[in-house]
């Protein structure tokens, strides 16, 4: 399929993070099959990741924009801190104030790119504000994609909802504090004034750096089209400002098929448990210790994800109904596959709507930021359940996927979300707005 915009060249930006970087690389693959030039910008750090994914092999293109490693032990260590806090909102100010360290390399090395090849749009992660800052330097068309929950726009930006919880206070939509009618106004001023002074601070001493004037954080949203990566039926509905348009998931429409020794392992036993923590937070020996507690020797299966260094503190030999890899195969075709029952996740935003798009309900141990604020939508669509990351026990662990996989009443809901899903339109509908952006810029 083509387009009147084949032959235009579509740059996509993102820090080197697989949750941020995925979306794009969908919208990329569409842009691809309708005959624009691509190209992907990141650090080198997950060069190898991105030319592994069909978009390059169907002719998109790896842009270098250098390495980040001189900053990666700090990164690891906000991780590892991130990792074992209680403070989820403290936990999304960290991660914020560090991706300020890379955003000089994202500035300074997208300049050399643009001024070379001049992309028609740069379409960019929204926290990779230095290629959002640069665009607007050199003035070209940007658009903004969000794979994160709506309420990471600024609260300030957002229209009022009353009832919706403000992010990151734990407030389930269906137990929302009886005086929100007085105290949401003055918490999202009070936020607003927080989020100014201190990610907005930083983020204007880097812009007066490259001799680029203040913005007001709460408003920089405005200047562009925002492409939101949710759909309203898992996310709670409330109004939008006319830039703010929810495309839905970014889901690959070709589901790669499982090795034949992944269908042998799938298909001959129990019900399998997928379980996987994401690519960033790292998990505290306790935390390891407590999971490994509720698999072992439990009626069902675990194809547990784990990390090398994570591995090592594991019991020798495993418990025969467990498996462990560093890596697999990609989400959607494990968890399409009708003996993966059961997924326990951290409930990152890619991840939680793939297992629903795949009809798998969750049991969710949020770890970090915003996955709380996800795992709280899951419990309150009713499709999962909830457990603290630093008090569950073994028991309550077991005891949670033992009820979401024998109680049918998780599954009900799933139908209604995947209808969601399909109507906010994904992939094709964020290759639309990209291309009506380009037309109205």
């Amino acid at each position: 399929m083509t387009s009147k915009y084949s032959g235009n060249y579509a740059l996509f930006v993102s820090i080197p993070f697989v949750g941020h970087i995925n979306p794009l690389l969908r919208q990329a693959e569409e842009l691809v099959r309708r005959g624009w030039r691509v190209g992907i910008a990141s650090t080198r750090e997950i060069q190898n990741y991105v030319e592994a994914d069909p978009c390059v092999r169907q002719g998109a293109r790896f842009v270098d924009l250098g390495s980040a490693a001189r900053f990666q032990d700090k990164l690891l260590e906000i991780e590892q801190e991130i990792s074992k806090g209680k403070n989820f909102r403290q936990g999304s100010f960290q991660i914020v104030e560090s991706l300020w360290l890379i955003w000089p390399l994202f500035f300074d090395e997208l300049l050399k790119v643009v001024r070379q090849e001049r992309p028609d749009i740069l379409i960019v992660d929204f926290v990779t504000r230095g290629a959002i800052d640069l665009a607007e330097a050199e003035g070209i068309a940007v658009i903004i994609n969000n794979p994160d929950l709506l309420t990471t726009i600024s609260i300030e930006y957002l229209p009022p909802a009353f009832d919706v919880p403000l992010p990151y206070m734990g407030h389930s939509v269906r137990a929302l504090p009886w005086h929100r009618q007085w105290s949401y106004p003055v918490l999202r001023w009070l936020s607003g004034r927080i989020v100014d002074l201190t990610i907005g601070r930083r983020l204007n001493q880097l812009r007066a750096s490259r001799g680029l004037g203040k913005l007001s954080i709460n408003c920089a949203w405005a200047k562009h089209t925002v492409m939101v990566n949710s759909a309203f039926g898992l996310e709670y509905p409330r109004p939008l400002p006319g830039n703010v348009i929810m495309v839905g998931p970014m889901l690959s429409s070709v589901v790669e098929p499982l090795s034949p020794e992944i269908e042998d392992w799938l298909g001959n036993g129990p019900p399998v448990v997928y379980v996987n923590l994401g690519t960033i937070a790292l998990p505290m020996l306790d935390l390891v210790d407590r999971m490994y507690e509720a698999f072992a020797g439990a009626p069902f299966r675990v194809w547990w994800i784990l990390r090398p260094q994570m591995q090592q503190l594991l019991p020798a030999p495993l418990a025969a109904n467990i498996r462990i890899d560093a890596w697999g195969p990609p989400l959607l075709a494990i968890l399409k596959h009708p003996q993966v029952r059961v997924f326990v996740s951290h409930c990152g935003i890619n991840s939680t709507q793939e297992s629903l798009a795949a009809g798998t309900p969750i049991v969710g141990i949020p770890m970090l930021a915003d996955q709380f604020d996800m795992a709280m939508r899951v419990e309150d669509a009713r499709v999962g359940l909830i457990l603290n990351k630093l008090t569950f026990s073994a028991s309550e662990l077991r005891a949670a996927i033992e009820r979401v996989l024998s109680d049918s009443s998780f599954l009900q809901p799933i139908p209604a979300i995947q209808e969601s899903f399909r109507q906010a339109g994904g992939v094709a509908r964020a290759a639309d707005t990209i291309e009506l952006d380009l037309l109205a810029y």
